[in-house]
């Protein structure tokens, strides 16, 4: 009889720890929330790519182009090309809840969608760039870049945070 408590025992010590290592698995995949101000972070990610035809872009823009409310974020930082031939663009957006990533990422891939239907067929280096966009959400954070350095730009985003 004491040989069957034995092995219960030893079984219920198992899924315990069974338990926990998926707990704590599950802590360390969490969503990662940085303290990190929008200001920071949009200028590490402008200082890893090249920014020459770049500029910063209102509020107004931001709703125009992804069809969000700034104010609805902790922060929004949007650069946009300066010429209408080119698609490169930079976002950075500070979340008020990781709840918003999805609305965010759906923003993002309709501007994408959009853009690819505009310069098909005559811009097929436009249409590689948008292809090859970085779009990363970490925590309470997302980028999303269209440049031919985005690789460098996604580097400095997730060092900044």
């Amino acid at each position: 009889m004491r040989d069957v408590w034995l092995k219960i025992l030893g079984f219920v010590k198992c899924i315990l720890l069974i338990f926990l290592l998926v707990f704590i698995a599950g802590l360390m995949r969490g969503d990662k929330i940085s303290e990190a101000p929008i200001e920071d972070v949009a200028a590490a990610v402008t200082g890893s790519t090249d920014m020459t035809d770049l500029s910063p872009a209102d509020n107004r823009t931001v709703k125009r182009l992804y069809g969000i409310n700034a104010n609805d974020y902790d922060g929004v930082a949007l650069y946009v090309s300066d010429s209408n031939m080119k698609v490169e663009e930079v976002l950075v957006v500070k979340l008020k809840d990781v709840s918003q990533a999805d609305a965010i990422e759906s923003a993002v891939q309709s501007r994408v969608d959009t853009q690819l239907q505009s310069f098909e067929g005559y811009g097929p280096e436009q249409c590689k760039l948008l292809d090859d966009h970085v779009l990363d959400i970490q925590g309470n954070y997302v980028l999303f870049v269209v440049n031919g350095e985005a690789q460098a730009a996604d580097k400095a985003f997730q060092n900044s945070l």
